[in-house]
């Protein structure tokens, strides 16, 4: 009789909330993320064909930066609607997964689509990813309401919506399981496991069933592992070096990031928000008029995964022009995410290892270094530097190898990030997201 009844109380709490609710949610969440990523890069594109035009046209120059201020105001009144839409979309997810913080499921839903498609449009350095988890859970909340849906199941099913979100904006299904476990709940148990495994595959395979109606064949997020080396054990003391100097520039952008947001919580705390906004947005607009030839606004710009594969390719860019793009992304993104603007730093941070890498690799080529493993020292910068600042080594190590599709070098990035990640837990700078969501609560 126990057996029976423990059979039946696993039927009902573990078996049709993860079959049922998780793959329904992954099912929508599959759909509603591609189609989302979907109009975001075709808004990219025409907001770079815009740049190109504003450049050699001073008229239609001064008329995109006055509609960089104008369409800040509407992002604002979108912010006044739906509060919950301000910032980086993983922190506040993770803060609603972790019981800290609340939302309105489906006005959060609806804002943090249109205002991120504005903020894409205008040519923030913001991603999707982090608004496609925000969306996710917010798409799980609306699976919570369905008839026969218990309380005890609620943030289980946000976090397979979640998970679902993240696998889907970033093509990486394991990386989104294990952003459940290692960084949303940072706790495993086989509850959060199964249904972020649910959820993730069902979004998945819906996703790329759509991608295959609209005649596009699957890929990796960087389709650069033809141009990856192969290191050797005569090599390793690139890794090492690379590791120690990933962790420096990764704790110095932490700490850039969390400086902005005190100083507009602080000093400048009687700035409006519209006023935050109008800044970074005209601020944006004018960089993307100015930026030509080499130096063009679509590298500065935008969510920067279209300069990750640029960067890869050797003689792509000169050692200025790499130098110049990190720091105007190094500091456009923090001011960005610390302005309250919609869109996610999760893609803009790895543009930011990746320009490292760019420079350490050109730099390790004259040290000796052979110039075949120099798009490889990019790629292994780029997840480094998002394993260092957001203290996820193991996402960061499968996120590698799924974004590539290459496993030739597993050994050799697992040295990396295991070295950035333990030198900034030695100087104990705190993990961005982490921070950005105790802003949040505050």
């Amino acid at each position: 009789m126990q057996k029976r009844t423990d059979y039946k109380n696993y039927f009902k709490n573990v078996f049709v909330p993860v079959l049922v609710y998780g793959a329904f949610t992954g099912l929508l969440v599959g759909t509603i993320v591609f189609f989302f990523k979907w109009v975001a890069e075709w808004l990219t594109e025409k907001s770079i064909e815009i740049y190109h035009l504003a450049q050699s046209n001073p008229w239609i120059a001064v008329a995109v930066v006055a509609a960089a201020a104008a369409v800040a105001f509407l992002a604002y009144l979108l912010q006044r609607w739906a509060p919950e839409t301000m910032g980086g979309g993983i922190p506040r997810a993770e803060g609603v997964l972790r019981g800290i913080l609340t939302f309105r499921w489906l006005r959060t839903g609806i804002a943090v689509i249109v205002n991120s498609w504005i903020s894409f449009f205008m040519g923030l350095p913001l991603g999707s990813e982090g608004p496609s988890v925000l969306l996710g859970t917010a798409i799980g909340g609306g699976t919570c309401k369905l008839p026969l849906s218990h309380d005890s199941w609620d943030r289980y099913i946000m976090t397979g919506g979640a998970c679902a979100g993240f696998a889907v904006a970033t093509s990486a299904p394991v990386t989104g399981i294990l952003f459940a476990l290692e960084e949303a709940h940072k706790r495993f148990t086989p509850m959060i496991f199964l249904m972020a495994m649910s959820s993730v595959l069902f979004g998945v395979t819906a996703s790329n069933l759509w991608s295959m109606l609209l005649g596009h064949d699957p890929a990796p997020l960087f389709n650069v592992g033809a141009l990856m080396g192969s290191f050797e054990m005569k090599d390793i003391w690139v890794p090492l070096l690379l590791g120690a100097v990933i962790a420096a520039v990764a704790c110095g952008y932490n700490v850039v990031v969390f400086a902005m947001g005190k100083l507009w919580g602080g000093k400048l705390k009687k700035v409006p928000q519209w006023a935050k906004l109008i800044i970074v947005f005209v601020l944006t607009a004018v960089i993307g008029v100015i930026a030509v030839g080499n130096f063009n606004g679509a590298d500065a710009l935008f969510g920067g995964g279209g300069l990750i594969v640029k960067l890869t390719v050797y003689e792509q860019f000169s050692w200025a022009v790499i130098f110049v793009l990190l720091l105007i992304r190094f500091f456009m993104i923090a001011f960005s995410t610390s302005s309250g603007a919609t869109g996610g730093v999760f893609i803009p941070m790895l543009s930011i290892g990746a320009l490292v890498g760019a420079l350490c690799g050109k730099l390790f080529v004259v040290m000796g270094m052979d110039d075949s493993l120099y798009a490889t020292v990019v790629m292994l910068s780029m997840s480094a530097f998002m394993g260092a600042a957001t203290r996820a080594p193991l996402t960061a190590l499968v996120f590698m190898v799924e974004c590539t599709w290459s496993f030739n070098n597993l050994f050799y990035v697992g040295i990396t990030v295991f070295t950035s990640y333990l030198i900034c837990e030695l100087v104990k700078v705190e993990p961005l997201y982490d921070v950005l969501l105790e802003r949040m609560i505050e």
